[in-house]
């Protein structure tokens, strides 16, 4: 029985990676995040250096957030929460964002969903790893469907959890996988 075929029972969600995004999502955190996760803030307010940027391990931040992974030990899903501004979106959902990583995709109300870089990948493990982007100011919708995502995870194996989301989101899963695909062809989903 491969890892992928056990329920999913110790997840974690990390957010405040970088910038101000930690002050920003407090709130977004304390409405979303079901029973049962772990949750981490990287920082309130630090440097801003990007997880797509080779350069982003290396850097201090980097430290941080490899010191804030290894504290939450174990678990068997990754999720790490970011927002936008408006302006960035075009960005994060073009088909290769900078550094090559796939672009995420929109599941509705401007909440965006990928996996991890590589260099993340390669530190969390064979874990279910999602990246979710929400507005800086997220609309009552938007909160309704970061809710729904991370409400699918727990108990449920990566499989099953794969095969909700499609059941709910079927347009944006499958161009999700799709884009997970092209970047780890030799990966399951997430």
């Amino acid at each position: 029985m491969s890892a992928n075929d056990h329920p999913i029972r110790r997840p974690v969600a990390v957010y405040g990676v970088h910038g101000d995004e930690g002050r920003a999502l407090e709130p977004v955190v304390r409405r979303v995040l079901p029973e049962g996760f772990r949750v981490s803030r990287v920082f309130e307010n630090g440097p801003y250096v990007s997880t797509v940027d080779p350069s982003f391990h290396r850097s201090e931040v980097g430290a941080r957030w490899r010191r804030v992974v290894e504290d939450l030990r174990p678990f068997d899903t990754y999720v790490e929460l970011h927002c936008y501004r408006p302006r960035a979106y075009r960005k994060l959902t073009a088909e290769r964002r900078s550094g090559g990583v796939p672009g995420l995709v929109d599941f509705g109300a401007g909440v965006l969903l990928g996996s991890v870089p590589r260099q993340h990948k390669r530190i969390l493990g064979d874990v279910l790893t999602l990246t979710l982007e929400v507005p800086r100011r997220p609309s009552d919708r938007a909160l309704r469907v970061v809710s729904e995502i991370l409400g699918l995870i727990p108990g449920r194996t990566r499989g099953e959890f794969v095969k909700e989301l499609r059941r709910r989101f079927p347009e944006a899963t499958e161009e999700a996988l799709r884009r997970f695909r092209s970047y780890y062809p030799d990966r399951d989903p997430f």
